[in-house]
């Protein structure tokens, strides 16, 4: 088991924790050591070895997949985004696109929750 110091812990923090992602290190305090650092996975094993419970926000949730993007409903050509924001801009001064707009805003709403249109 690698071990490193209070110091290195403050400065080393990315190459620490990588470390422990690949096993558990031992962080010391005026040299003994004081705690220990291990990946959420491994954690997650010993409490199950142990048949103690894990909190549920410690268990990795499986990703999501919403599936292809939707065409872009309001016709902006997105490949130059500064532009398209600039163009929208100005299109909602002008009241351009309202109804797919309101579409828009309820379809996020209904997707994100209330209060986001």
């Amino acid at each position: 088991m690698k071990k490193y110091s209070s110091l290195d812990l403050q400065q080393r923090t990315g190459e620490i924790q990588a470390a422990a992602l690949r096993s558990p290190v031992a962080l010391t305090f005026h040299g003994r050591p004081r705690t220990v650092m291990l990946a959420v996975d491994e954690f997650c094993r010993l409490k199950d070895i142990a048949s103690e419970p894990v909190p549920t926000k410690l268990r990795q949730a499986a990703p999501e997949v919403l599936g292809p993007l939707p065409e872009d409903v309001l016709g902006y050509d997105t490949a130059d985004p500064v532009a398209a924001v600039v163009r929208m801009a100005h299109d909602a001064i002008r009241g351009v696109n309202q109804s797919q707009v309101s579409s828009e805003a309820k379809r996020f709403a209904a997707l994100f929750g209330k209060g986001a249109a």
